[in-house]
């Protein structure tokens, strides 16, 4: 295991923070990101245009995220747990899981089918991408599951279970140009999802 630098040390305390200032910046970061992206989701995000479009220095921006790839994942799970928390309060407002999980999964596969050219090539590395991103969906997968009153299973179990199978599986089809639209693909996920996440 390699040692912690400095940088890396100052980068954990930033994402941890509640410092305004530092929240503010590493929103602004984001939100470019996402601008960029979403202008031309085919053109590969720099960290140049990123610092450019927030109005935020380099050293700044390597102060909240190790690179472009990082930043990349933050956005992502970002995106997922804004849906996600949507989720849970409509469940709790009585809709049926199964109907609110699939639209989940049709709108987490939406985004980055969108910007498939970007999220695509990071998911099929299967490097640190792949994993922070997995262990983000597998953390939200876990904590809507300590809301239920009762399971099926493990809880831990399930929330990896579904978190590394959601991004098996929109890696693949990614990769594999599948011709599913992203309700299919949700549907057919559903299909087989634990008993946790269906009524």
């Amino acid at each position: 295991m390699k040692a912690e630098s400095k940088q890396d040390g100052l980068r954990t305390r930033r994402v941890d923070s509640d410092d305004a200032r530092v929240v503010k910046t590493r929103e602004r970061l984001v939100r470019a990101y996402r601008q960029i992206l979403d202008e031309d989701p085919r053109h590969p995000v720099t960290v140049t245009e990123v610092v450019r479009r927030a109005g935020v220095t380099r050293s700044s921006f390597y102060a909240h995220f190790a690179g472009a790839d990082d930043l990349a994942a933050v956005a992502l799970t970002e995106f997922n747990a804004a849906v996600v928390a949507l989720a849970r309060s409509e469940v709790r407002e009585g809709l049926p899981k199964s109907e609110v999980n699939r639209r989940v999964i049709a709108e987490i596969a939406a985004f980055v089918a969108e910007r498939r050219d970007t999220y695509g090539a990071l998911l099929a590395r299967g490097d640190d991408f792949a994993r922070s991103v997995t262990a983000a969906f597998a953390e939200q997968a876990l904590v809507t599951l300590r809301t239920r009153e009762t399971l099926h299973a493990d809880p831990e179990i399930t929330a990896r279970y579904m978190g590394a199978g959601l991004i098996g599986v929109l890696s693949w089809w990614l990769d594999n140009d599948d011709d599913r639209s992203p309700e299919e693909l949700a549907q057919a996920l559903i299909a087989i999802a634990p008993p946790d996440f269906v009524d």
